[in-house]
């Protein structure tokens, strides 16, 4: 067992004034990426209609922007410990959203693709720089809630883009959504660039910062440490069913109950809706009833999502489905399967301040996440079509997952004592 090195707690000791400007300023640029990111869920079933993709090639889109975000996240790590938040965040929303807005223009699968994984490369910029703003700014007795309200930005983007975005497929092409979407994105790195002006956020736990680890020997550190590596599987697990739910719950409506592709798309506005909710309460949650504790509320938040998958599954014994039904069990869905999320970065931020690049060990985490993420979608569609166009063998993975990640996560608990105990003076 590797023993991380002791450090003083991140963050703040007091509270300073301008944390919630800095807070508001993340969790738009966060709102802004996720515009085009959960956007594009939205615009799947109007893409594959329209260049005629199976389920794996629709797959294949929904992918290819994780791919550009997963080769991006440890280069935006290190550019934030070098440059800092700022520039890091309004050149990643800026580049996402020029470049979605030019895959309006792309003349066949293929080529969305590939302007889709370019624009992928700036979302890292709301994980990483956005997540150590935030971290740097609260003290530990807010983080949680903090953290659970800029990561709630992804929901209110994916919430904007399946009120907006179906609308204006439906009344002219997904090309006109992807257009809106990357112009969105764009004025929200503008708008951060402006919000956070010369603002500081000084990553100072009080106490003495201790040797700063070299960015290019983090990977050795990062897979030396269990509670890292156990919070990153962790996070994978439960990835796996919330990009199985955003990406596939329109067309298991459309496939299995014979809806239509702009009513099922709506479906993910109350999914988005219950993931806003879920993440500030998941936050509230570890804050006031576990004292700060991540991993335990995060065990109860992928238990609770087990659940709601199985209920998902079940529709499938249905001849029809309630549109209220279906309403609210897509809130249900969001609140739990998109709830883990601001917990996983705190978790994962504060364990990595003990190695002095907080930024870079969350880029590493979230490039192995971004994996999981970006296979996800084209796995799902694949098992869908192996199992005859039944999506009920898909569901029953994604509870497996969840209950897997239930238990690794408690394992980081451990870990921290252990790591703890044998790090206390005297012993």
């Amino acid at each position: 067992m590797s023993v991380s090195p002791r450090r003083a707690e991140p963050g703040p000791t007091s509270a300073p004034p301008h944390r919630w400007r800095v807070l508001a300023v993340a969790t738009v640029q966060q709102a802004g990426l996720t515009f085009v990111r959960f956007g594009l869920p939205a615009l799947v079933p109007f893409v594959r209609a329209d260049l005629r993709l199976s389920l794996s090639e629709a797959g294949v889109v929904l992918g290819a922007f994780d791919l550009g975000a997963l080769l991006a996240f440890y280069a935006t790590g290190v550019a934030t410990e070098r440059f800092g938040e700022r520039p890091v965040m309004a050149a990643g929303a800026l580049a996402t959203g020029l470049l979605a807005a030019a895959g309006a223009l792309a003349p066949s699968a293929g080529w969305l693709a590939v302007v889709l994984a370019l624009a992928g490369a700036g979302f890292p910029s709301s994980q990483v720089a956005g997540s150590h703003a935030v971290m740097a700014a609260f003290p530990a007795r807010e983080r949680g809630v903090a953290m659970g309200v800029r990561q709630a930005g992804l929901p209110v983007g994916g919430l904007l883009a399946a009120f907006l975005l179906p609308w204006l497929a439906s009344a002219w092409s997904w090309r006109a959504g992807l257009l809106a979407a990357g112009l969105g994105c764009a004025l929200a790195g503008l708008l951060t660039y402006a919000g956070l002006g010369q603002l500081k956020t000084p990553y100072d736990g009080g106490g003495p910062a201790g040797p700063r680890l070299d960015p290019w020997r983090a990977p050795l550190q990062f897979f030396r440490s269990p509670p890292l590596v156990l919070t990153t599987l962790t996070a994978c697990l439960l990835a796996a069913g919330q990009f199985g739910l955003t990406g596939y719950l329109p067309l298991y409506f459309v496939d299995t109950f014979g809806w239509d592709a702009q009513t099922a798309a709506r479906l993910l506005l109350f999914v988005h809706l219950g993931g806003v909710a879920g993440r500030m309460a998941w936050g509230w949650v570890s804050d006031r009833w576990f004292g700060a504790d991540r991993p335990r509320p995060i065990a109860l938040a992928a238990c609770c999502a087990a659940a709601t998958v199985v209920a998902v599954a079940s529709l499938a014994r249905w001849e029809t489905v309630p549109a209220w039904a279906a309403r609210t069990l897509a809130l249900l869905s969001g609140f739990t399967l998109l709830g883990w999320n601001g917990l996983y970065v705190t978790l994962l931020s504060e364990l990595a301040w003990a190695w002095g690049t907080s930024a870079v060990m969350v880029g590493l985490s979230m490039t192995v996440l971004y994996v999981f993420t970006m296979l996800a979608p084209p796995v799902f569609g694949w098992t869908v079509e192996r199992m005859g166009g039944h999506y009920t063998g898909a569901w029953l993975g994604v509870v497996l997952l969840q209950l897997l990640a239930a238990a690794t996560v408690l394992g980081v608990r451990r870990e921290r004592g252990a790591a703890a105990q044998a790090a206390a003076p005297g012993e």
